[in-house]
């Protein structure tokens, strides 16, 4: 594959394409070689089995928690070798300096102005782009179903609806929530909406059903599995919007290899991350 070609899938796989499916935990059990029973673990189990293992002065640990965020499954596969060991050395020394204090946290508002950024960057249409408030609820869904790697903001006092602005994520924890959003822009109707829209419609009963949901499961009254949180305000599966495939790729398509490499710089730049 051409330098050319790389760039393109590199831009458009670690910014806009490589989607995150929310996997659900499954009840059923598989059956190893010994023919005992083995739970099955979803993606989002590796990532916090991985979270609670990670420490900063051992690069392997923190590097096995970046490799299950980029491995999540991806509707457009997985990044070329080359690309993705440059993406994820930068995650990982990002990492490893934030967990060490050596860096501040990337804000929430940093990983909404990247994707507007891109919106704008690429020349999307308006529901490309998106808000702190569904920044919010995504975070809120993994803060429930993966709370080693996604905890709550450390004040106990204040609504768990707290506008997440006044709380910072990991160089990993920004990662994965910028391509769970950028996911559910390219295959979930639900946030193919332009942001006024969206806030109007969809923010306040999403935030008010998980929000019964954490009240119901904190108080022992909830019998059903994590299926419910996960599927609030997420697709777990749907076909791909063509109308916005169809504009990442042609943006991507008429970008030298300067404008790209640029494009990405400024991406990580935004998060504060350096080379």
């Amino acid at each position: 594959m051409s330098n050319r070609r790389w760039l393109m899938v590199l831009v458009f796989l670690v910014l806009f394409g490589m989607s995150v499916i929310f996997a659900l935990p499954s009840a059923e059990a598989g059956q190893n070689l010994s023919g005992q029973k083995q739970a099955h673990k979803s993606p989002w189990q590796k990532i916090d089995d991985q979270a609670k293992l990670e420490n900063p002065s051992d690069g392997n640990s923190v590097r096995a928690l970046i490799d299950e965020i980029l491995d999540f499954p991806s509707s457009f596969g997985r990044i070329p070798p080359i690309m993705r060991e440059i993406i994820g050395q930068r995650l990982v020394d990002a990492e490893i300096n934030y967990k060490l204090g050596r860096t501040q946290g990337i804000e929430e508002k940093s990983v909404v102005q990247i994707v507007n950024t891109l919106a704008d960057k690429l020349r999307l249409s308006d529901s490309a782009r998106t808000t702190l408030h569904q920044v919010e609820v995504l975070r809120f869904g993994m803060e429930l179903s993966s709370p080693d790697f996604m905890p709550p903001p450390s004040s106990q006092g204040e609504s768990a609806a707290l506008s997440l602005s006044k709380t910072e994520l990991s160089p990993s924890q920004a990662a994965h929530i910028l391509l769970v959003l950028i996911d559910q822009k390219i295959m979930n109707p639900d946030y193919q909406l332009p942001p006024e829209e969206w806030e109007k419609t969809q923010y306040q009963t999403t935030m008010d059903r998980m929000l019964k949901y954490k009240e119901l499961r904190d108080s022992g009254q909830m019998k059903t599995t994590m299926k419910t949180t996960m599927t609030e305000g997420v697709r777990l599966s749907s076909p791909s919007s063509p109308d916005l495939r169809s504009q990442i790729y042609d943006a991507v398509s008429q970008m030298s290899l300067t404008e790209g490499l640029d494009l990405v710089n400024e991406t990580f730049g935004i998060a504060g991350i350096s080379k």
